[in-house]
């Protein structure tokens, strides 16, 4: 299992236009897909410094991931996602 994260912060003025996102097209964005085990959410307590949002995805393997990324309508949402957020990074991570 690997688990897909990715961290940003949402563009001034966009918060409400976000918040709209999530509860519609960015809805279990994940968990529709067969070969996600969970979804977590973080938002930062310290604020400060970016990123303040974290998204942890775990996924049965990188295949499923590459399925899921070049599915149409999830690069639909995520482009979407991609015009209220910055600061966006991500990694792969494995459990040692």
């Amino acid at each position: 299992m690997i688990t897909f994260e990715y961290r940003f912060d949402i563009l001034p003025g966009k918060i409400a236009e976000y918040e709209r996102y999530v509860k519609g097209p960015g809805k279990n964005i994940w968990t529709k897909y067969k070969g996600v085990k969970a979804v977590r959410k973080f938002r930062s307590m310290l604020g400060g410094e970016s990123p303040q949002r974290v998204v942890q995805v775990d996924i049965e393997s990188l295949a499923v991931l590459e399925k899921i990324l070049t599915d149409p309508n999830f690069r639909k949402a995520k482009d979407k996602f991609h015009g209220l957020v910055t600061n966006v990074t991500d990694s792969l991570l494995v459990s040692i």
